[in-house]
């Protein structure tokens, strides 16, 4: 009897055993097969940003009449960029930053304010990028201005500074007063060595929130606007054809499908809604076996970020 328990025993693992390799074969096989309708996934991500900006000269050609002074190896104006969620000015400032660096003899700092909000935090980063290191903490906020301040005195260099989501409504009073004490050693820094050379840019969703500021950092920012619309239905059409082309492998979606997309993005006001829904459509159709994304592969309710 134990015998026979025994040999039932290692019949279930063995039997146990091959449904494991089979599981694992299946995982393989699909990992595999992934990306079958997907040319370049990356396309549909919020990280991505196109080589080709459209539907944005006029703020762009904004951005340059207000950075000419960087020709005389002067920093740029202040500026505020505006406009409402999902109308390229993360993209376009993040291209901007990367321009001016490689162009001019400048530093650049990309701030996320809904991640790196305290001036410890934003002191570290700024240090990071001008130096190409990567510390982490540990450093005090005193050493950190001096060696920042000094390291621009010394090299001539144009520190650049953008603020992104300033202003957000998930930025409380305390993380404010942080905001003002690294914008007002920024913009003083000139006060201390003439060398010093900064200029510092703000992007939000709120129009005109100067009342953020303190006064005296108000006095001393002044920037200029720049306004970001809301994108037309026929442009967020074109903007999420061409990642579809690029992103996908030929044929596979059709312009009528794209359209449903773009008239949904259109409705919500947010470009990011619709590359979600691109993202997620490719995915269920994938899913399905499919080798084209049709209508029925579209579910825009689970496609907000």
């Amino acid at each position: 009897m134990l015998y026979w328990i025994n040999y039932i025993f290692i019949f279930h693992i063995i039997l146990d055993g091959e449904k494991m390799e089979k599981t694992k074969n299946i995982f393989e096989k699909a990992i595999e097969e992934q990306g079958t309708l997907f040319k370049e996934p990356e396309v549909f991500t919020l990280e991505y940003i196109p080589e080709t900006l459209k539907f944005r000269d006029k703020e762009i050609l904004s951005m340059i009449a207000y950075s000419k002074a960087l020709h005389s190896k002067n920093a740029p104006s202040n500026m505020e960029i505006t406009g409402p969620p999902a109308t390229g000015k993360t993209t376009i400032i993040k291209k901007y930053l990367e321009i001016i660096e490689g162009k001019f003899d400048v530093v650049t700092a990309y701030i996320n304010c809904g991640f790196e909000k305290t001036e410890n935090q934003i002191l570290i980063k700024i240090y990071n990028e001008i130096h190409n290191k990567k510390i982490k903490s540990g450093i005090g906020n005193h050493l950190l201005k001096n060696k920042i301040m000094s390291y621009l005195g010394e090299t001539g260099k144009i520190l650049v500074v953008c603020f992104d989501d300033y202003g957000s409504n998930k930025i409380s009073n305390k993380d404010i007063d942080e905001l003002n004490k690294i914008m007002y050693t920024l913009l003083r820094g000139h006060e201390t060595n003439p060398m010093i050379k900064t200029a510092v840019i703000t992007v939000t969703n709120r129009k005109y929130i100067n009342f953020v500021l303190s006064q005296s950092v108000e006095t001393m920012f002044n920037p200029v606007y720049i306004n970001f619309d809301p994108y037309e239905l026929d442009e967020i059409f074109n903007i999420l054809k061409n990642r579809c082309d690029i992103g996908f492998a030929k044929g596979v979606i059709s312009e009528d499908v794209i359209h449903d997309i773009a008239e949904y993005t259109y409705q919500k006001s947010d470009l990011r809604i619709g590359i979600r829904c691109l993202s997620d459509a490719g995915r269920n159709a994938e899913l399905l076996g499919s080798s084209t994304i049709e209508r029925k592969h579209l579910n825009f309710q689970n496609s907000a970020f």
